[in-house]
């Protein structure tokens, strides 16, 4: 309930200044926060219907392979909020229609309230998922190196910071996916 919360509430920030492209900037990115909850709502509802409701068991059944397509909507879901490639599609949209103090909200908070997510409720570490692992590990190679690419090509200083804020979460995407190929040892 939380991330939807602050989903919906971040849709403020990017209309804040109501010109045309701020409010279709606030299109953009509250549909894409919408599917994002919708994927991570799907991803725990299945969980949860392996598991109950207590979290540490929908987190313990986000880790067995039988319950692989419901830890990649989880994955899915968060990644939205995250900036991981090729869902990161609202921040180079809602980051110049914002102010500066609400894009510095959108680059810092919002992000990495997907990267808890997924430090919280994947079970890194404890459980492989190597399919699930590799993907999340290409999808922040192509999100560190493409979105570099991309925000050198960008003019606009806030752009900029979009694409940076998508490659950054790029090496922590990568982080968590080489955690869920390898269970720890020991």
């Amino acid at each position: 309930v939380g991330f939807a919360v602050m989903s919906l509430t971040a849709y403020g920030l990017v209309v804040h200044f109501r010109t045309d492209r701020a409010m279709r900037a606030g299109r953009v990115y509250l549909g894409l926060a919408l599917v994002g909850e919708v994927l991570l709502l799907s991803g725990l509802m299945a969980a949860a219907a392996a598991a109950g409701t207590d979290m540490a068991a929908v987190r313990e059944a986000l880790g067995d392979r039988a319950n692989l397509p419901a830890a990649a909507l989880v994955v899915a879901g968060l990644g939205v909020k995250a900036g991981l490639v090729p869902l990161h599609g609202w921040l180079p949209v809602a980051h110049p229609a914002a102010p500066v103090p609400a894009s510095a909200v959108l680059s810092g908070a919002m992000v990495k309230a997907g990267l808890v997510g997924w430090l919280h409720l994947l079970p890194i570490g404890t459980h492989s998922l190597p399919e699930l692992g590799s993907w999340l590990v290409a999808l922040g190679l192509v999100g560190i190196f493409g979105a570099v690419a991309l925000g050198l090509l960008q003019d606009e200083p806030k752009v900029q910071l979009a694409y940076s804020t998508v490659s950054q979460m790029g090496y922590l995407a990568v982080t968590v996916g080489a955690g869920l190929r390898e269970a720890s040892v020991g």
